[in-house]
């Protein structure tokens, strides 16, 4: 057998075993329990800004007005194997539109994205070019956008910093980093319109951001990717946190960089579903890159006056039940985007 042979099966040997590893990391689902239990439960009330969580860090803002969705990711190629060969994939524009249509998400204001990876950004123009939205990111994200024929005028590229207006919702793109337990991999610039399929590693970071969205009802802190940027967020105030749990390699750090930094009481985990798996089968924490449980654990014996909750995958909340005014849910003109 030549060196070449033996080399591909051990390959395929070690694979499969990776394989059997995974699939019974995935039957134990570390952390399942813990996730059912802090289950937040606050029904839709008119006018309320309400959040639907869509896996990953997916999540649609709307406060019956306007509608703004972070990071849409409905079409979760599947399976590791792909990844780890880096094979070509592509949004599905039939599996997106039917998650759309289920969340009854007609019309979008804007479609924001933290940072330009595959399972952030990928859907991203699909789903600006399906909704009637304005698609806001970085110079890679514009460049998704263009991949996939959004119009330059619908494409918005953002400064740090810079507030950005829709209706009675506030934007700042506040510089971060990726979690460092990865290094950001893929790094580097989308410099050309990203046609279609293109290879997993084609989608690279193109920096990373935390979103602040501030609203008269409450203010979000979109915290997508587990690393920062020491004191970006000094100054800066939310009343909640969605914070991306994967690849974390210094949880008391973070939490002083993000959730400590901005006074927030309320957490809620994101980015630790397994999303090779589709919409359509039971969620499950990712195997290796995510200890579910232990993140519950950690929080309660290092923050134990911060409240952490879950949301159930695609059944929106009102994020602040005792800030909806009364009488509210008139509409409005559409919004002046600014």
């Amino acid at each position: 057998m030549t060196l070449l042979r033996r080399l591909l099966v051990g390959l395929i040997v070690l694979l499969g075993i990776l394989a059997v590893v995974l699939a019974w990391l995935r039957t134990r689902a570390p952390g399942m329990e813990e996730y059912r239990a802090h289950r937040y439960e606050a029904p839709p009330q008119p006018g309320a800004l309400t959040a639907t969580w869509f896996g990953v860090t997916a999540l649609l803002l709307q406060d019956g007005e306007h509608a703004i969705l972070i990071d849409p990711f409905f079409t979760r190629p599947e399976g590791l194997l792909p990844l780890v060969l880096n094979r070509a994939i592509a949004p599905d524009e039939t599996r997106i539109a039917a998650a759309l249509l289920a969340a009854r998400i007609n019309h979008l204001d804007a479609v924001l994205v933290s940072h330009s990876h595959y399972d952030h950004a990928m859907d991203a123009g699909v789903v600006a070019k399906l909704t009637g939205a304005m698609l806001l990111g970085s110079a890679s994200t514009a460049n998704i956008g263009r991949g996939a024929g959004l119009p330059d005028g619908r494409i918005r590229r953002v400064e740090p910093g810079e507030p950005i207006s829709i209706g009675r919702f506030r934007i700042r793109f506040i510089a971060s980093r990726h979690a460092g337990a990865s290094g950001g991999k893929p790094t580097g610039d989308i410099t050309a319109p990203l046609r279609v399929p293109a290879h997993y590693l084609d989608y690279k970071l193109g920096g990373a951001y935390s979103i602040l969205v501030e609203h008269p009802q409450g203010t979000v802190l979109h915290h997508g990717s587990a690393g920062w940027e020491p004191g970006a967020l000094a100054g800066r105030h939310a009343d909640l946190v969605f914070l991306g749990v994967a690849l974390v390699d210094d949880l008391p750090a973070y939490l002083r960089e993000t959730v400590d930094l901005v006074g927030a009481r309320r957490v809620i985990p994101v980015h630790w579903d397994d999303f090779s798996r589709p919409l359509d089968q039971p969620l499950v924490p990712f195997p290796l890159i995510v200890r579910l449980d232990r993140f519950f654990a950690d929080m309660a014996a290092q923050r134990p006056d911060v409240q952490v909750q879950t949301l159930e995958l695609g059944k929106p909340v009102t994020l602040f039940p005792a800030s909806v005014p009364s009488g509210a849910g008139a509409s409005a003109p559409g919004p002046e985007m600014r």
